[in-house]
């Protein structure tokens, strides 16, 4: 009960983190709510986790004395060129006459500014995007969000990895979803666990008829492309197993793709959505992608899209949802502009060296016993010590000896798994802060490796 206990504060105060940067990138001041959260004692673990002023100080503050590894943010450098760039394209011409941008727009976000978009998702996918399939979002958790509220019930299925992003479930929850966790491998989700889950949970709902607003009957939530927490992609066959599992079953995959951008090979790996083929005899419309700039610029820009087959579209469109069209006029324009395009090569590459540096660092000063796999994209390293080693008592020395803080692998896991494991974010500070760090989380891996040998 204890340890249920305490990964349940653990997430909750999680939650508050994230609430607390989200609000901090909009210029908002909290030093009151917060605070007065923060002051309930059975919220906040402070034995061995840092505190919201902590958190606020670091967050944006690579100089900061803590290090904030527990958070996917891209670094304060790209961040700065990409506000200039909206600066700049903000007091020029718009991709849209202004009065035609304080208009109220179509549902699903300015025409003209899909087409830009997906001329953009073109560019960097290496693979045709069309605009008739892209709808605008403010966000990635906005997407899942919507989508998951809009197409399901309560009660509904919804079958997550183990391990997956740690907030994604307590999202789904709000809308009082069941959630059930299939297992993974080195080459991602297992096919024939997720059959197996949805042939036993999904069976109930078998006589339910599908309608033009509910044409599913479960949802799978899945982060295909680099994974958080772990870097995988999923296997190319794999992703044609997964697509056959959601068409016999009448499921829905939405797929995180946030980091699809942030590829260290020579070309970016096929989307899920692509294997998802119109010209199948069995096609059904079965994958969204979900995408979001917010790893590319200022978090309080909020946009991001979804590109999703037709039956989705129209289930989503009475939301009543309508999004910043002015924004989207000024985004047209930089996207246009090719601006962001060389951001984000430059980005790339940053992000791709930062974690080389951290890896290099972690595979000289780590004993055999401990594993780590180099990631294909990205920003975390997902570090797999012994399974008799307590992860959480190696952030705790982390913590107290050197104010570094990562997140505790069963964090990600819906059944309290990876207790072994440690998410590390690579993308935020430079890699001679990396190195420092990666050095300390070392040392600290192999005093606690010694004491329980």
């Amino acid at each position: 009960m204890n340890s249920i206990i305490g990964r349940c504060k653990h997430r909750l105060y999680r939650c508050l983190l994230e609430f607390r940067s989200s609000l901090h990138h909009r210029n908002i001041n909290t030093s009151g709510i917060l605070n007065r959260m923060a002051s309930v004692p059975w919220i906040v673990p402070t034995d061995r986790m840092p505190s919201l002023e902590e958190i606020e100080q670091c967050i944006g503050c690579p100089n900061s004395d803590q290090i904030e590894l527990s958070i996917g943010f891209p670094c304060v450098s790209m961040l700065d060129r990409s506000a200039r760039v909206l600066d700049k394209v903000a007091t020029a011409s718009k991709s849209q006459p202004p009065t035609q941008l304080m208009q109220c727009g179509p549902v699903n976000g300015d025409g003209l500014y899909r087409k830009i978009l997906a001329e953009f998702l073109t560019r960097q996918y290496q693979s045709v995007v069309l605009a008739d399939e892209l709808y605008v979002t403010s966000g990635a958790s906005f997407g899942l969000i919507m989508l998951s509220s809009a197409l399901f019930d309560a009660g509904d299925m919804v079958f997550v990895e183990d391990p997956t992003y740690y907030l994604a479930f307590e999202m789904l929850r709000m809308w009082k979803l069941n959630i059930t966790s299939v297992p993974t491998d080195e080459q991602g989700i297992i096919p024939a666990a997720l059959e197996e889950a949805v042939t036993v949970h999904v069976a109930k709902n078998a006589s339910r008829p599908l309608t033009e607003d509910r044409p599913y009957r479960g949802l799978v939530y899945l982060i295909p492309t680099f994974h958080n927490p772990t870097g995988r992609c999923l296997a190319d066959e794999r992703c044609k197993q997964i697509i056959d599992v959601a068409r016999k079953h009448k499921l829905l995959i939405i797929c995180d793709d946030v980091y699809n951008f942030y590829y260290f090979t020579e070309k970016p790996p096929k989307r899920l959505y692509s294997y998802d083929t119109r010209t199948d005899p069995d096609y059904m419309g079965s994958v969204v992608s979900n995408g979001s700039f917010s790893k590319v610029f200022p978090l309080r820009a909020r946009l991001g899209w979804l590109e999703a087959p037709s039956q989705v579209l129209k289930a989503i469109a009475n939301t009543g949802c309508r999004f910043n069209h002015v924004v989207l006029g000024i985004l047209g324009t930089a996207l246009q502009s090719g601006g962001f395009d060389e951001i984000i090569s430059e980005g790339r590459l940053a992000v791709k060296s930062q974690m080389e540096a951290m890896l290099e660092t972690f595979s000289a000063e780590l004993p055999k016993e401990v594993h780590i796999a180099k990631p294909l994209g990205g920003f975390f390293l997902w570090i797999c010590l012994p399974e008799y080693m307590s992860a959480q008592a190696v952030l705790d020395e982390c913590y107290k000896k050197n104010k570094i803080n990562f997140q505790v692998g069963d964090c990600s896991s819906l059944d309290g798994n990876f207790k072994n494991c440690c998410r590390i974010s690579y993308s935020f500070y430079e890699a001679d802060v990396l190195k420092s760090t990666a050095k300390k989380i070392s040392a600290a891996i192999r005093n606690h490796l010694q004491c329980t040998e």
